[in-house]
């Protein structure tokens, strides 16, 4: 059984989710299938698109299933192809992968997601974009329609997202209502990369001609990526929230010392190219002080928040960024908000949004 024709099929895998976020908030991302004239219809009604989704994967079952019901119940358009890299999980991932009918690249050794995705990325041959889907996140019904539709003239293009899980909801992607148009690999440096990898869709050919991912790069892989696919052309970041991003304590992401180490390790790998001003690495400086110093105090480890206070101490230019970079953030923080409360995810009662950032 087809992906697809779990909508169709009986049990809790055959119906789209009752979830409220599977409603009808997102019919501004409709449209008919007279827009897409040329490309074949698949069953159900949607058209089926030259895009491969990849799904990286490492003993997530539970969360696996999730993300593809989530590819199952999209509207209006379909992937061609859907790929689950299990990385050497062992605990009948594949198993699981198979029987909702994904391509399944079974690894042999856990190599992380960097290579994983490479892996998907060379094998989706029949693909001319490539969307990325991580095992513990989830689209939204409208997620591939509206990237597919505004992919023209860019090289990559992402819906914006919002988390679900810990923590009170933030989104990522745009910070304001209106769409930005991403014309340098440094807009994603500082003040930081809104291009979430669950929400990205990519050309398969550009990435390749970029060199694919990274295998050594264990943590912002995604980031690595990104910078090399935007030296080849533009991206555009949408406001429209189309992914759920899960918060939770297993994710790499939450590792500051290692994503510390992997920015500084990004600053040496692209430190001769032209976007990698002085300036540009003084501010991503700017950004990993301020992380490490909101880490500590979450942490409430008062050395290192010392040691956060006294870097920028030692760089007064760079500590101007700050408050820009908390503007930022706080836009970012209260979109996240008023989306979570749209969605039904919180009460319209809640809390007003914590602007610590």
């Amino acid at each position: 059984m087809t992906l697809d024709q779990h909508l169709s099929s009986p049990g809790p895998l055959g119906a789209p989710s009752a979830s409220p976020y599977f409603g009808n908030e997102f019919s501004g991302n409709e449209f008919s299938g007279n827009e897409f004239s040329g490309n074949q219809l698949t069953p159900h009604g949607r058209l089926e698109v030259p895009v491969a989704v990849l799904v990286p994967t490492h003993r997530r079952k539970a969360h696996l299933e999730k993300a593809l019901r989530s590819i199952a119940n999209q509207r209006h358009v379909f992937p061609c192809e859907v790929i689950v890299i299990d990385d050497a999980s062992g605990d009948g991932t594949s198993e699981l992968a198979g029987a909702w009918g994904a391509t399944v690249i079974e690894k042999k050794m856990n190599e992380g997601p960097g290579a994983a995705r490479d892996d998907g990325a060379r094998a989706a041959a029949s693909a001319e974009w490539l969307a990325m889907l991580d095992d513990d996140d989830e689209w939204l019904p409208g997620h591939l329609a509206t990237l597919w539709e505004n992919r023209h003239g860019h090289v990559m293009v992402a819906g914006s997202s919002v988390d679900i899980g810990q923590g009170p909801p933030r989104a990522h992607g745009a910070a304001t209502a209106r769409a930005e148009t991403v014309r340098s690999p440094g807009r994603l440096v500082f003040p930081e990369n809104s291009f979430t990898t669950s929400a990205t869709m990519l050309r398969r050919d550009v990435l390749l001609s970029a060199g694919g991912f990274d295998r050594n790069v264990r943590h912002a892989e995604d980031l690595d990526a990104w910078l090399r696919v935007l030296e080849k052309g533009t991206g555009l970041i949408l406001p429209e929230v189309t992914c759920f991003y899960r918060v939770h304590g297993a994710q790499t992401s939450r590792d500051r010392g290692a994503m510390t180490g992997s920015c500084v390790m990004l600053f040496e790998k692209y430190s001769d190219r032209p976007w990698m001003t002085s300036r540009l690495r003084e501010q991503a400086m700017a950004v990993n002080a301020w992380d490490d110093f909101q880490a500590a105090r979450a942490d409430g480890d008062k050395r290192a928040m010392l040691r956060a206070v006294a870097w920028l101490g030692r760089h007064p230019y760079s500590a101007m960024d700050v408050p820009r970079l908390w503007a930022y953030r706080r836009n970012l923080r209260r979109r996240g908000w008023a989306e979570a409360q749209r969605l039904g995810l919180i009460g319209s009662d809640s809390a007003s949004a914590n602007t610590t950032t």
